[in-house]
């Protein structure tokens, strides 16, 4: 609450030197760019582009094989071999309230 009444004092001293319209621009430029330099404000976002299908077969490559040396990968492997059952198999329905 005391920086806001602080930045209401700095508001209304501002006011009170009665700047031209020119001035009050100076300023807001000047206070601007120091905003954006200090917080590095990221410009506006680009419009999407298409990638090519060069592009787009070298973002794939660029990850094949990341899990290679990862030591859970074999670990998921695993997991996925667990999980899958066999052609033969048959699925049966599951109730979860049991008829008595």
């Amino acid at each position: 609450m005391n920086l806001t009444i602080s930045m209401n004092t700095v508001l209304n001293f501002l006011h009170s030197m009665a700047l031209s319209t020119s001035n009050k621009r100076w300023l807001a430029d000047h206070l601007y760019e120091e905003v954006r330099a200090e917080e590095k404000i990221v410009p506006a976002v680009k419009a999407k582009r298409k990638l090519t299908e060069k592009e787009k077969d070298e973002l794939f490559f660029s990850v094949a094989g990341a899990w290679k040396d990862d030591p859970i990968g074999n670990e998921v492997l695993d997991a996925i071999r667990i999980g899958r059952q066999p052609t033969s198999y048959k699925r049966k329905l599951a109730y979860f309230e049991e008829d008595e």
